[in-house]
């Protein structure tokens, strides 16, 4: 999967990127929290403002997207304009690749969590009682737009939930994104770093699109991270659970991988650094969170595929049991 994305350090070159390469939006939907940017303005068209959080990720907010596409009269040879975050996108994504069987659709991420994860890949879908994205679509969108200057609106907290999926990349793909990011003392990342971290997801989705192996090792942190959202019913976020996530399985990577110590506390360091926790306590039994994980997409019967490291930058997929994994939860 080669990178075709279009970046921009500006607005105006995002603005100018999306008048050139697609002039025709039949509809274009932007996340409610973004309309002081007046989008409507910006693009000359009209505009549908939404608001879907991870606790209202769900049917009834696809359906919502659905019926905004009936009432606008789009057909398969229309094109949605998707603009906002990760969760915005997973749902919109979802709708329009149901929609009639499906239609284009483009993606423009504002948070620094859906530039380099959540709008690659070609990953959709929307949350149910069992679970995170557990009903969902593998379609990639016509084409996306990373712009820089969209990450200046951001609030301090979801910019670093963006943080720990940039610093995860580093993790299992790059030493120098871990270094950088571990040892920088300003947390903010320029847009070559967002390149580099968008570019360790694409190789390995360009493996495995489908996740039957090697895509895999991009859900590394969130076996336990997605367990911390649902028992928190998502009032701790996405960032903040991967955080916790990574942690967990980096205990477990020591015990079974024999991964060193130092790794560990250089993680811990860059968690205090940007006033992260890193432990949870659950406040669901262990019953609760047997059953969780068993409806996680990688199990099977009463084990699960999970990420551990030998090293940073050296990812291994191994199967744990369900009593494995919960010893270092319960720990």
């Amino acid at each position: 999967m080669t990178d075709s994305n279009k970046y921009s350090e500006t607005l105006e070159e995002l603005l100018n990127d999306l008048n050139q390469t697609n002039n025709n939006h039949d509809l274009v939907i932007v996340d409610s929290n973004l309309e002081f940017y007046n989008f409507e303005k910006l693009l000359n068209t009209d505009v549908l403002y939404i608001d879907i959080s991870e606790s209202t990720k769900n049917l009834v907010s696809v359906e919502r997207v659905w019926n905004a596409l009936f009432e606008h009269n789009l057909n398969r040879l229309s094109n949605l304009l998707i603009i906002g975050g990760g969760v915005l996108l997973d749902v919109c994504a979802f709708a329009a690749s149901t929609y009639k069987r499906g239609i284009s659709f483009c993606l423009v991420p504002t948070t620094l969590l859906a530039m380099v994860d959540a709008a690659h890949g070609g990953k959709n879908g929307f949350n149910n009682d069992y679970g995170k994205n557990q009903i969902g679509t593998f379609t990639e969108p016509k084409s996306i737009f990373v712009c820089h200057e969209l990450l200046d609106s951001l609030s301090e907290k979801d910019y670093k939930d963006g943080l720990i999926e940039l610093i995860k990349h580093g993790l299992i793909g790059s030493s120098e994104i871990y270094e950088q990011l571990s040892l920088g003392s300003e947390y903010k990342v320029s847009l070559d770093t967002i390149k580099k971290g968008i570019k360790i997801k694409l190789d390995i989705v360009s493996e495995d699109f489908t996740e039957l192996n090697k895509r895999k090792l991009l859900n590394f942190g969130h076996t336990i991270g997605h367990l911390i959202e649902k028992d928190s019913e998502f009032k701790v976020s996405h960032g903040e659970a991967v955080a916790i996530g990574i942690y967990y399985e980096l205990l477990l990577s020591k015990k079974h991988m024999g991964l060193p110590q130092e790794v560990i506390n250089s993680y811990l360091k860059y968690l205090e650094k940007i006033d992260y926790s890193y432990t949870y306590k659950f406040s669901k039994g262990k019953d609760s969170i047997m059953e969780a994980l068993k409806n996680d997409k990688k199990s099977l019967i009463d084990n699960v595929d999970i990420v551990l490291l030998s090293g940073i930058s050296m990812p291994n997929i191994i199967n744990l049991s369900f009593d494995e994994l919960f010893e270092v939860i319960d720990y």
